[in-house]
Formats: C-alpha cells, sequence, structure tokens
C-alpha cells in the first residue's frame, strides 16, 4: 500500500512538472505576443495553408533613409466575425534594422525588440506601417512576419498561422543574400510529443492508482 502510494504520488508530481515546464499549448495572445512567437504561434497549432500572410510594399532594393509604406495582410479561410470589438488576427514582426513605426499607434507596441497587435489591434487582419532604412545601404535587411487568423471564440482551438519571410539589400550590398528564415512544425511536433507523454503519465497514475 505504501509503495503504491508513493509511486502514485511521484506521478503526479512528474505530470504537474510537465505542464508547468511546458510550453502553453492553450493560451491565447490577444493583447500582443513576445518573442515567445519569433518562432511562430506556439499555441495555435501547426501553420495551415488556410492562411496566408504577406507583407506589401517590400521595395526589391532599398535607398539609404528612405521611407516605405507597408502593410501586414492575413487572407484566411476562417471566417470573420461580425461581432463588435471581435477578435479576428494578431502578428509578431520583426525587422533587423531600419525604423517602424505603424499608421494607428494604438493597434500595436513593442515587445521583447519586435512589433506585435495589441487588444484592439487584435481586431483586424491587415496593419498599415512605414519602415525607414538604415542610413548605410550595404547590408541586408530581413522582414519576418507571423501572422494568425483568429475565429474569436477566445481560444486557441481553430485559429490557423501562417508566416512569411523575405530579405532585401541595400543598393551598396555586393555579397550575397542568403536564405530568408524558414520556420517548421519542429515546435509544434515538440509540444505534441509533451502531449503523449503527459498522457501516458496520466494512463500510468489510474494504472498504480486501482492495483
Amino acid at each position: 500500500m505504501t509503495m503504491r502510494f508513493i509511486g502514485s504520488k511521484l506521478l503526479v508530481s512528474l505530470f504537474f512538472f510537465i505542464l508547468l515546464s511546458g510550453p502553453p499549448l492553450a493560451q491565447s495572445f490577444s493583447p500582443g505576443v513576445g518573442d515567445i512567437g519569433d518562432d511562430g504561434c506556439l499555441c495555435h497549432g501547426g501553420k495551415s495553408q488556410s492562411t496566408t500572410v504577406l507583407i506589401e510594399g517590400i521595395p526589391q532594393q532599398w535607398a539609404p533613409n528612405i521611407t516605405y509604406n507597408m502593410s501586414i495582410i492575413i487572407n484566411s479561410t476562417i471566417e470573420i466575425s461580425q461581432d463588435e470589438n471581435a477578435q479576428l488576427g494578431g502578428f509578431r514582426l520583426m525587422i533587423n534594422e531600419g525604423v517602424v513605426v505603424f499608421e494607428e499607434g494604438n493597434n500595436s507596441q513593442v515587445i521583447n525588440e519586435g512589433f506585435t497587435h495589441t487588444s484592439t489591434g487584435n481586431q483586424y487582419r491587415e496593419w498599415n506601417f512605414s519602415w525607414t532604412a538604415p542610413s548605410s545601404n550595404d547590408s541586408v535587411v530581413t522582414f519576418v512576419v507571423h501572422g494568425n487568423a483568429v475565429n474569436n471564440n477566445e481560444q486557441s482551438t481553430g485559429d490557423a498561422w501562417n508566416y512569411y519571410s523575405h530579405s532585401v539589400a541595400g543598393e551598396g550590398f555586393t555579397g550575397v543574400i542568403g536564405d530568408s528564415p524558414n520556420y517548421s512544425d519542429e515546435i509544434q511536433n515538440s509540444e505534441i510529443a509533451l502531449l503523449i507523454f503527459a498522457v501516458i503519465s496520466l494512463a500510468g497514475l489510474f494504472y498504480y492508482s486501482t492495483k
């Protein structure tokens, strides 16, 4: 009896340690997301072809100190809710050089050196901003945005995300532009493995507690 109790207690402790140490599996980020979103929307499953993300207005080559008008655009088969103040989408934008200014300041914010939506900015699937190029034209600037189409159920279920990345050289750059970042489903696969391990732990707990 004592050994069975100790074994059950250890399994319970292990299960809660897994839940506490792992990434959030069912948390939404309507007020905006920090660097936890740098590799994708962790809590919304894998990338989905039902959603596309684009940064419109990126030049083929940029000139120093010139300001370019751009837009983050999310297109998705996820229906747009007609509810007042509905949550429709979100983004995490990272640009390694230059100055970014969003058209509607209350719809965006800076968290952990990246740009993201606010609670009011969560009510859109398109955000306009300007990007002013660096003063030196001999570097490569990389634009990365993760975008999520939201179904307004206040949960992570039923949403669909994707990303867009593009690298552009300045007029004075003479090297070779490397590949733009490629975000696989590695993070989501690890979450699935974590969930499976948690289920196995619960099954073990149930087995030992009923013996």
